[in-house]
């Protein structure tokens, strides 16, 4: 249903007391503030192959970047916390993901998960920071593409080109590097106003396209590994540095190489049989993305690259071991592999992240027309057209310490994320849950309480040795905080939030409803 203006923002309406075993009076404990999709996103359509390649770039993208884990923490070390951080917190973080999608399967996902357990203003705050770290996250991508094709055409490079508009000493430039990367953004951003369905038969292509040549990198490294006696394990730390400072070095790159895992959960109302579907994508994701990391991983290893010194690891060297091993035709199949993967992870995150945009402008703490969708192909083109403005303007802006605080910022949101679980769980003990972390309390408590450890290691770690970065992750925090507030008295004012699509959704009895019934006297 659309309110008269046309925007996919649906009046408030109350839910059936009766069906969730409550009286009347009590309606006003019901959680009812949860966005109707649109019509046409209630025409769902993406099957399991389908959303295992939107799980695949909104979490990997490919194993670019454990370079980086290599000279920081050595081989041993990335390999084993390749395997264990998914244990960890990838898995937990995933089985969550799971319980919440299959009871809660609506654009949206994680957003009105929150809402639900916590209130309003605990979703706003998570909305405010998933909203920022998606998009200063989807800048640096087609920033990066341009980087690297600038390797093969010097004149795009930033600085390199006709400077346009050069503001704040350089602070803010509009070059040829600039140019280039707008002419990246725009068809991407118009595949994902064609719709999930189209972006994610693009990213199932694509993903094969960038796991092929590793798959014979694989094959070949390890070969030469064993032919040639070379120990993938050794040495197991950087030399001369401590296991503390390797685990830090090596968790600082893998754990952000495992999150989003959530993250498809907010096209669940494009998602056909969504439960189902979901469970079964994510059973296919989690061992492929692993496995992903690994094995090529192991493969460069044992190629013998920086054999002797392993702190000289660097980004792209996947590409020099390609040339290694297969020569220059696998070079270059990794090399078009590393574009596509930037290519890949812009389209999915642009995907899953404008969903929640428009969440917010439906219950009124965004202008209006955020909420809009388009009337051709019912995707949220109000957030849509204001997240792509948005990294445009970012495309020429240097921003990378700020970046880097939202790695923080994502953390924190799946802290929020995980007290959602665990208050759902005790509020709506009958709520249909066609998937369940097994354990009962127990496992539930266990599946939060690991990642949770984790995350408040990476805190502490930062603020000891990132102190800058730490500092500029809580104030980011804070601001959102503090928008709370402002946004509802002068944005909201007294509009009503949208309203719940209650299809697919059985609470059951609200717990905390016939506790405030007993205290009340009613």
């Amino acid at each position: 249903m659309r309110d008269e203006d046309g925007s996919g923002a649906a009046p408030y309406v109350v839910p059936t007391k009766r069906e969730w075993g409550v009286e009347p009076r009590m309606s006003e404990l019901i959680p009812s503030e949860i966005t109707r999709p649109a019509p046409g996103v209630s025409r769902r359509t993406l099957g399991v192959l389908p959303l295992v390649g939107i799980f695949f770039f909104t979490v990997s993208g490919g194993p670019f970047g454990l370079e980086n884990s290599l000279s920081s923490a050595g081989p041993g070390m990335t390999l084993l916390m390749i395997v264990l951080v998914p244990v960890v917190f990838g898995v937990p973080n995933a089985l969550v993901a799971a319980e919440l999608s299959a009871a809660i399967p609506v654009d949206g996902g994680y957003y009105y998960w929150t809402k639900i357990a916590l209130g309003r203003g605990a979703a706003f705050v998570f909305g405010a920071w998933n909203s920022i770290g998606a998009v200063l996250n989807l800048a640096l991508y087609p920033i990066l593409l341009v980087d690297y094709l600038a390797t093969w055409i010097p004149d795009i490079a930033r600085g390199e080109g006709p400077v346009l508009v050069d503001l704040f000493h350089g602070g803010f430039v509009v070059d040829l590097h600039w140019v280039v990367t707008v002419a990246f953004i725009l068809p991407m951003a118009y595949l994902n106003y064609r719709g999930s369905k189209a972006v994610s038969e693009y990213s199932l292509g694509m993903m094969l396209v960038i796991l092929a040549p590793f798959a014979v990198l694989t094959g070949l490294g390890i070969w030469h590994a064993v032919a040639n006696g070379i120990n993938v394990l050794s040495p197991f730390v950087v030399p001369d540095q401590s296991v503390s400072s390797s685990v830090a070095g090596a968790l600082s790159v893998i754990v952000w190489l495992y999150l989003g895992f959530d993250g498809p959960s907010t096209v669940l109302g494009e998602v056909a049989d969504a439960h189902r579907t979901y469970t079964r994508a994510l059973l296919i994701s989690v061992p492929l993305i692993i496995t992903a990391y690994l094995l090529p991983t192991i493969a460069a290893v044992g190629s013998g690259l920086h054999q002797d010194s392993s702190a000289d690891w660097i980004q792209g060297d996947f590409v020099v071991v390609g040339d290694m091993l297969g020569g220059v035709w696998l070079k270059v199949l990794i090399s078009v592999g590393s574009g596509l993967s930037l290519v890949g992870l812009f389209m999915a995150i642009l995907l899953t992240s404008t969903r929640v945009p428009r969440a917010l402008a439906a219950d009124a703490y965004l202008p209006r027309w955020m909420a809009r969708d388009s009337k051709r192909f019912d995707t949220p083109v109000g957030a849509l057209m204001a997240s792509t403005t948005i990294v445009i303007v970012l495309s020429a802006v240097d921003f990378s310490s700020i970046l880097r605080a939202t790695v923080l910022l994502t953390l924190a949101s799946i802290l929020l994320e995980f007290a959602a679980f665990l208050v759902l769980r005790w509020r709506y003990p009958q709520m249909l849950r066609p998937v369940r972390v097994p354990g009962g309390w127990p496992g539930a408590v266990l599946v939060v309480a690991l990642p949770t450890a984790m995350i408040g290691y990476l805190a502490w770690s930062t603020a000891v040795n990132e102190r800058a970065t730490f500092v500029t992750s809580v104030a980011v925090a804070l601001l959102a905080v503090l928008l709370y507030p402002l946004c509802r008295r002068f944005v909201k004012g007294g509009r009503p939030d949208a309203e719940i699509d209650s299809s697919q959704l059985e609470l059951g009895p609200d717990r905390f409803a016939g506790f405030a019934a007993r205290k009340a006297g009613v």
